[in-house]
């Protein structure tokens, strides 16, 4: 009986060993996704070295786009930099910060011609070719159906304005994007004396707006003209500005005021504003619109009215931004709350940004693309 026990007793051992162990449960793949697309850059940099699914995954650009509308928004610190009436943000103390576009930034070295675009999340960089040395101005346009990003940059030469456009990642070089008046000015006996260049929407935009105030030879008299640039479909519409609206042009601000473009000014405290409704038709508001300012006596008591000491920046429905030169101050006033909803001072700031995975090929580590960078201004 023992050894009949016994040998019972290993052949249910020698089963034991012989029979497959229970597979562990799996997560569904769709499920995987969905969680992945919840966590931040740097998490999911890391997990690229999981195997060549996830690594494919997360390169693949529709769960980037995902991943871009659910990830959390980081603060960055940058400085701002005042000259004249034009205010940038400085991300690098060598490039001039030009706009952000799917979760990177389009910058312009402040030496050389160079532009890049970078994201700070993969800490990644690529170099655009050289901009025409009269650029002093860029915006971009992401195209979420297709993922191409098209970048245009506005230059001066001869007083005369002109634009480039190029697509990243396709075009090896800028392409020329003729502008209505080029060529035309000169002809005409007029020539530009200010330019605003600014996009349309806070980020992501397709449509930016070039406002060109100009002066005919022999005349005080100044004509605004603003150019609607639909940086998808690279189409020009043109705007003017009715005569006699505005009596002195130097005073004025022309700003983004709700996705369209408005010509501002501020007397005895108080806001007017007239909106640009239809490019297409070069339809303008019936009438100024008119805001009282009086609260700036209280938060800005020493506080001299000129286009040069407060200018209105955004108008972005009931908010209302204004940048103020002397303190260097900026702050966004709610109309409808009749108080200021945020103040900043000094130059050092914190933005809220939305990074993403985005990238190009021919990106570089930016610590690479600075070495060459630096060469090639030598």
């Amino acid at each position: 009986m023992q050894m009949a026990h016994g040998y019972h007793l290993r052949s249910r051992r020698r089963r034991r060993r012989l029979d497959p162990k229970p597979e562990e449960p799996k997560l569904p793949f769709e499920i995987i996704i969905e969680i992945l697309s919840w966590l931040p850059v740097e998490a999911l940099l890391r997990f690229k070295c999981v195997s060549k699914t996830w690594c494919s995954l997360i390169e693949e650009y529709n769960f980037i786009l995902k991943h871009m509308k659910r990830v959390s928004p980081i603060h960055l610190q940058f400085r701002l930099k005042s000259e004249r009436n034009h205010v940038a943000p400085y991300f690098d103390s060598n490039y001039e910060g030009m706009g952000r576009v799917a979760g990177m930034f389009l910058e312009k070295h402040i030496t050389t011609h160079l532009c890049r675009i970078r994201n700070p999340a993969t800490r990644r960089v690529l170099n655009l070719p050289e901009a025409h040395k009269g650029a002093r101005r860029m915006s971009s346009a992401f195209n979420l159906s297709t993922g191409e990003i098209k970048v245009v940059t506005l230059y001066v030469e001869n007083n005369e304005l002109g634009f480039q456009i190029m697509t990243v990642g396709k075009d090896e070089k800028w392409r020329p994007w003729k502008h209505p008046n080029q060529g035309l000015l000169k002809e005409q006996g007029r020539r530009v004396v200010r330019c605003n260049f600014f996009a349309a929407e806070k980020m992501n935009g397709r449509v930016c707006y070039s406002a060109e105030f100009m002066k005919r030879d022999g005349q005080d008299l100044s004509i605004l003209e603003v150019q609607r640039l639909d940086l998808v479909d690279e189409s020009v519409l043109t705007a003017t500005l009715p005569q006699g609206v505005f009596p002195d042009l130097n005073k004025v601000c022309v700003i983004n005021w709700n996705k369209h473009v408005a010509v501002v000014e501020i007397v005895n405290a108080t806001l007017h504003a007239l909106v640009c409704e239809d490019s297409k038709e070069n339809k303008w508001s019936p009438k100024k619109i008119v805001v009282p300012l009086k609260f700036m006596e209280k938060i800005f008591p020493p506080l001299q009215e000129g286009r040069d000491v407060i200018i209105p920046v955004n108008v972005d429905g009931d908010d209302f931004s204004f940048y103020c030169f002397q303190g260097e101050q900026s702050f966004v006033y709610n109309t409808k709350m009749q108080k200021a909803k945020y103040l900043y001072s000094g130059v050092d700031r914190w933005t809220a940004h939305r990074p993403s995975l985005m990238g190009f090929k021919g990106m570089r580590l930016e610590e690479e693309a600075t070495t060459s960078a630096a060469k090639i201004e030598e």
